[in-house]
């Protein structure tokens, strides 16, 4: 009895679909390397490539400071467009929190420097911004998807 119970579980456990694996996207921070200036529903934006990207709940999102010789952030900023004025604080330069409604930081990112990962936590659409070059168009959407 015990065998044809193994037997029966083992059997519908293959018709059960596949968890599908977390993955991590890369996101390129750097004025000098990506300074057109393009477009998003949220406004315009530079400095960052992609300038939109697409994640599932658990995937993570990396950001890499390309420029040689400027520091940056990828800082969480409320509502669906991007504000004349973010009113960062001090938070915006330490790291932590997951993509989501709450705030959200890679924290200060040296030239050359990756963040850590960044886990997209629920589904919805996320602004972010530089702390350092806002006013510059240093700004980005991530779109996470369930």
């Amino acid at each position: 009895m015990m065998k044809s119970l193994l037997a029966t579980l083992a059997g519908l456990a293959a018709l059960l679909p596949m968890a599908a694996s977390a993955a991590t996207v890369e996101v390129d921070l750097g004025l000098t390397r990506y300074p057109a200036v393009r477009h998003l529903d949220a406004g315009s934006y530079s400095g960052v490539s992609e300038g939109r990207v697409v994640v599932h709940v658990g995937d993570a999102v990396v950001f890499v400071n390309r420029d040689a010789d400027g520091h940056h952030t990828a800082s969480a900023l409320p509502g669906n467009r991007f504000p004349a004025d973010p009113r960062f604080t001090d938070a915006a330069l330490r790291a932590g929190g997951s993509i989501g409604p709450a705030a959200w930081s890679t924290g200060d990112l040296a030239p050359g420097m990756r963040s850590q990962p960044i886990v997209a936590g629920s589904p919805g659409t996320y602004l972010y911004g530089c702390f350092y070059d806002y006013q510059a168009g240093m700004r980005g959407e991530i779109v996470v998807e369930p």
